[in-house]
């Protein structure tokens, strides 16, 4: 039997109209993709800013009508929008939507935060928006709109939000324009070995997506940037760590090797982010960042822009993490986004439930080839390697071309089968994997396998996390077996009313419903002794009742007592 639980974007389109202060003249863009409809009411902010709406005195008549008609036109659409959705869809509307900001020792105080239409509003300079442009993005996500002012204040923030929502950009935008602040203002120049950002990432292959992303934006805003990380041949990283540098992307490991080997130092270092800090302080990261950040702390509170900045960004919190993280960062501000812990709105999720008899291996076949055969990228996950090995070798003997991605697979073989996997030419598309492939990594995924179903639902949220980022649609199948019910019709319940997930764990599900199993029969217990009780009452009554009445009629029937004593003689013959 197969459960089903949808909940599919949408989006809309619209004419935009551009007026160009150098060219007067308007221009007709193709069509572009709006936010989801939530993200849109009558309210609405205008795209473009408020001098550029207003027509010049120079212009002539017919551009001011046209111009009006125009935006006439698109506001009536925007709308439209809004009220076809808000009579269709039972999600909520924007302004509804609340941002949890939690400060250290501030238990659960929530905050209003409003959403924007685009990176202008929140504060960005012109060369960094050249990068976003470029990008082709126009709407900042959620956590882009909570995250880029804080970061710009320089506040001390862990931003939490989904897998996929575009947390890079939310603290990678602000971080570029702040190191070119600090040039102009503080008179802050590029030095070898000493960068004044650090990124740490718990893997490789994070660190090289987010290389990427400082790459791109460099473009346009100038910047140095070069990333060192485990794995990667010392010499080379050495050769970049002695040209003039800003930002160092890197794993911990590899940061403190070329610190302690002296290619790099401490002394300007302002701006720190700990991306995945979740992953970092669950894999057992934890030494290697206190030990950098030692002799950090001691600058923590210089005046005159000497002290540093600290960034933690994380997909998942769970309350051992919040707890590490608090301790080790105290007074940090937790920025969180409505869909913390939640299952992504566009992605669809299915439980195929199997009986004990049913072949697990044969019902991936059934659910992984009807995907391919579709053109879609797919991800099968897997517990262990021992099963990642069973399934990929029951795939090849099927005809079915794969590439594996775990711990025995070198670091160098991951990242080409990561290539092959993402390749336009599709002679790989099925990646077999376990979860270090769940987190960190930016693929373009159409479906998400789970052939062992995940421990947990933190590792059920990252898996997921693969598809369905940034709006786009995707697709997650469980295949459930007997021993995984139990985890399953939970997650399959919370996401039915999207509810969080946080903390659903097989002991604990077990445990709760252990808990629920002993509370009701402590509830039936409780009713069987009142009913007993009253039964046992009742009988009592009863008892005094009968016991009453049959002495009222053994006194009936008692032979009435003479009145006169007679006495009787005896006489002897």
């Amino acid at each position: 039997m197969v459960h089903k639980t949808t909940m599919a974007g949408t989006s809309r389109t619209l004419l935009s109209v551009s007026l160009l202060s150098s060219t007067k003249h308007f221009s007709r863009y193709p069509f572009i993709k709006l936010p989801e409809p939530y993200r849109v009411s009558p309210g609405f902010k205008l795209f473009c800013t408020a001098p550029s709406l207003v027509p010049t005195s120079s212009e002539s008549a017919d551009d001011l009508k046209q111009f009006m008609l125009l935006e006439r036109l698109r506001i009536r659409h925007l709308k439209d929008s809004a009220k076809t959705h808000s009579s269709s869809s039972p999600s909520r509307p924007r302004e509804n939507l609340a941002v949890l900001v939690k400060e250290n020792g501030d238990k659960g105080r929530k905050k209003k935060k409003v959403l924007v239409d685009s990176f202008e509003e929140l504060g960005l300079s012109e060369e960094v928006m050249g990068a976003v442009r470029e990008m082709g993005i126009e709407v900042p996500t959620e956590i882009q709109c909570i995250g880029i002012p804080s970061v710009l204040e320089e506040k001390n923030v862990v931003l939490g939000s989904h897998t996929g929502s575009g947390k890079t950009l939310a603290y990678m935008l602000p971080l570029v324009q702040l190191l070119r602040r600090d040039e102009a203002m503080l008179g802050m120049l590029t030095k070898p070995r000493r960068p004044r950002a650090i990124v740490l990432c718990p893997t490789r292959e994070l660190s090289e997506q987010v290389f990427r992303v400082a790459k791109s934006i460099s473009h346009h805003a100038r910047f140095r940037s070069t990333m060192v990380s485990g794995g990667g041949r010392l010499r080379p990283q050495e050769d970049s760590l002695n040209n003039p540098i800003d930002m160092v992307v890197g794993t911990p490991g590899r940061v403190l090797q070329h610190i302690d080997d002296g290619n790099m130092v401490y002394g300007d270092i302002k701006y720190l982010v700990l991306d995945e800090a979740d992953t970092m302080f669950d894999r057992g990261f934890g030494p290697d960042i206190r030990k950098f950040l030692g002799p950090l702390k001691n600058r923590a509170l210089k005046p005159n822009g000497q002290g540093f900045q600290t960034i933690l960004v994380t997909a998942t919190m769970t309350k051992a993490v919040q707890k590490l993280i608090d301790e080790e960062f105290q007074g940090i501000e937790h920025l969180r986004t409505s869909t913390l812990h939640k299952k992504v709105a566009s992605a669809r999720h299915d439980f195929i439930k199997l009986s004990g008899s049913e072949n697990k291996l044969e019902a991936l076949l059934q659910v992984l080839e009807p995907s391919l055969a579709k053109g879609n990228r797919v991800m099968v996950f897997c517990n262990t390697l021992n099963s990642s090995r069973a399934v990929d070798h029951f795939l090849g003997e099927n005809q079915i071309s794969t590439v594996n991605y775990h711990g025995e697979v070198p670091a160098e073989q991951r990242v080409e089968n990561l290539n092959k996997f993402k390749s336009d030419d599709g002679d790989c598309p099925t990646l077999v994997c376990t979860d270090l492939a769940a987190r960190g990594l930016d693929l373009d995924v159409n479906h998400v396998i789970m052939f062992d179903f995940p421990l947990n639902s933190i590792d059920y949220l990252h898996r997921t996390g693969r598809t369905a980022r940034m709006g786009a649609k995707g697709k997650v199948t469980s295949l459930v077996a007997k021993k995984d019910l139990l985890l399953a019709e939970r997650i399959e319940e919370a996401i039915r009313k999207n509810e969080s997930l946080e903390s659903l764990t097989v002991d604990n599900v077990r445990r709760d419903t252990t808990r629920t199993r002993i509370t009701e029969q402590k509830g039936k217990n409780v009713k069987l002794i009142k009913v007993s009780n009253q039964k046992n009452k009742a009988k009592d009554v009863s008892m005094n009742t009968s016991e009453g009445k049959s002495t009222t009629a053994v006194k009936s029937r008692a032979p009435a007592k003479p009145s006169k004593k007679v006495s009787v003689k005896s006489h002897s013959l």
